[in-house]
């Protein structure tokens, strides 16, 4: 139990770290990262101002857990999407990681801009870093996939992504995925959308674009 003005029984020492990650990921939620502090999640929690710091180094440490449950939560959507449409033809299968990534990205707008706001997060936290790996072979894997070749794990991506060709197109592929993603939720192509509504917007240029990278990342294998 956390003693101190603002504590609420309940909570023992093992329970003190989840409940200000919980506390973190309402508040982002909520206010976006600029209403994270260690003083606001601590009140959040119930518990003292002080007692964040028993588990976090500050709040850039704070923040690169948080970061690091999100990419999580990225990886476990691309792989379930990976698995389910394993046996389609390789347009569906691309056109399906694309939609996931991007519906991601809408259904966790702050969490998702947190992910890559390495000014924010402590880049170093390990935890951050391993999870930042298995997004990036979720996502490699994706492109192995389209090329024939085997997939991509945390453990072999740093050997496997040294490969120039494989490297080009993954850099191409997570590019347009991405900055998708992201020119979306900053409202970018909201005078494109106009006419059909979001949702429409969001399904037809996935669809057209998925399948068009798709097609041209089978083409450089083929050449």
């Amino acid at each position: 139990m956390v003693s101190g003005s603002g504590s609420r029984s309940g909570y023992h020492h093992g329970d003190l770290r989840e409940a200000l990650l919980q506390a973190a990921e309402s508040l982002l939620e909520e206010e976006g990262v600029a209403g994270l502090t260690l003083r606001a999640c601590a009140r959040r929690a119930g518990v003292s101002h002080a007692a964040p710091k028993h588990h976090f180094a500050d709040i850039a440490d704070l923040l690169a857990e948080v970061a690091a449950r999100s990419f999580d939560r990225l990886t476990a959507t691309l792989d379930a999407e990976r698995r389910g449409s394993a046996a389609q033809d390789p347009e569906t299968r691309f056109t399906g990681v694309f939609r996931a990534y991007v519906n991601f990205a809408r259904r966790w707008p702050d969490h998702f801009r947190l992910m890559f706001r390495w000014d924010r997060v402590g880049p170093e936290n390990e935890a951050l870093s391993e999870a930042a790996a298995r997004t990036y072979a979720a996502m490699t894997s994706s492109v192995t996939a389209q090329r024939g070749d085997l997939e991509v794990t945390a453990e072999t991506l740093d050997e496997r992504i040294r490969e120039r060709g494989l490297q080009d197109d993954v850099i191409v592929a997570w590019s347009q995925i991405h900055g998708f993603a992201m020119l979306l939720l900053e409202g970018q192509f909201d005078g494109f959308a106009m006419d059909e509504g979001v949702d429409a917007f969001v399904e037809r240029n996935v669809s057209e674009i998925g399948a068009r990278m798709s097609r041209m990342l089978r083409t450089t294998v083929s050449n």
